[in-house]
């Protein structure tokens, strides 16, 4: 269900013309990709909760599941996942005590430890992960297998792009 309709383009107009080179084509077509996120990540949210886990939770057992077993430790979870390393300690300290990954030594670094999925954690990946990738498949089922590439294909230059709404 669509949260809201995207937004009429007045406003957008009137400022397009305030603003010298102002693309408002582009612009355009870029709210609807901003309305589509939300949307997304509102579900996305839904979808985890559903299987009792945060976004942030989730994140951390799929990265540790596509993982070798020798886990990985919060710094490299933090990196992958895109979370800061601050949180990744409390979502590490949540799935411990859940059950879902344990804490190992690292051999040669007393500072650091790796996380690892216990066998209750890969179960309960392996329980949900079908439900998980049929839905991922119900939403690309609105795309023909070559809209899914051609979708891809624009994905991955927007990735390149995104840089521009980061302010380093």
């Amino acid at each position: 269900m669509k949260s809201s309709a995207c937004p009429r383009f007045e406003k957008i107009d009137q400022l397009a013309a305030t603003v010298p080179g102002l693309d408002r084509e582009a612009i355009r077509a870029c709210v609807p990709l901003l309305y589509f996120h939300r949307e997304f990540d509102g579900a996305l949210e839904q979808h985890y909760q559903a299987y009792g886990f945060s976004r942030g939770r989730w994140q951390v057992l799929i990265t540790l599941y596509k993982a070798t077993d020798d886990g990985l430790t919060p710094a490299e979870l933090a990196d992958l996942t895109g979370v800061s390393r601050a949180a990744m300690t409390g979502l590490v300290d949540g799935l411990v005590e859940t059950g879902h990954v344990a804490r190992g030594e690292v051999e040669d670094d007393r500072r650091t430890y790796r996380v690892r999925l216990t066998p209750r954690g890969t179960d309960f990946i392996a329980s949900v992960l079908p439900d998980h990738l049929h839905r991922m498949q119900r939403l690309m089922g609105a795309f023909t297998p070559a809209e899914r590439d051609q979708l891809v294909a624009l994905i991955e230059k927007l990735r390149d792009r995104v840089q521009v709404f980061r302010h380093d």
